[in-house]
């Protein structure tokens, strides 16, 4: 076969149009607005999230659990084992989760995560 160097010049210059026409007309990804809300109060509480998708399904472990009759504290406590957050952060993370996700759960819950916060600090002693 024979094949002249115009001919491989047009073959990669169409590669290219399709490879950009592909980029293109890609549907975009539906943003829902209610993950977008939950990642942005997370990033407001100071816990980072670099995986998304892992930070939303986790957000709706948390409601399956509470759906199970789980207790806040408890949810809390998994939260905190199973990744880098302090208690503070996995308690934020169970109230964004059912602020987002399971509100039905808001002001139904017992108050027993009280316990898991900080001391005050020494300075409030002195």
């Amino acid at each position: 076969m024979n094949v002249g160097p115009g001919k491989w010049k047009w073959s990669a210059g169409c590669a290219v149009l399709l490879s950009a026409a592909a980029l293109l007309s890609a549907a975009p990804a539906s943003a829902d607005p209610t993950d977008d809300a939950f990642v942005a109060a997370l990033d407001k509480g100071g816990i980072g999230t670099p995986d998304r998708d892992t930070a939303l399904a986790a957000a709706h472990t948390v409601c399956a659990e509470l759906d199970n009759n789980e207790n806040t504290s408890t949810l809390a406590m998994k939260v905190m084992k199973d990744t880098h957050l302090s208690v503070q952060q996995s308690l934020y993370f169970v109230g964004a989760s059912m602020s987002a996700y399971c509100p039905q759960y808001i002001g139904h819950t017992h108050n027993s995560p009280n316990w898991l916060g900080p001391p005050f600090p020494v300075s409030e002693f002195r």
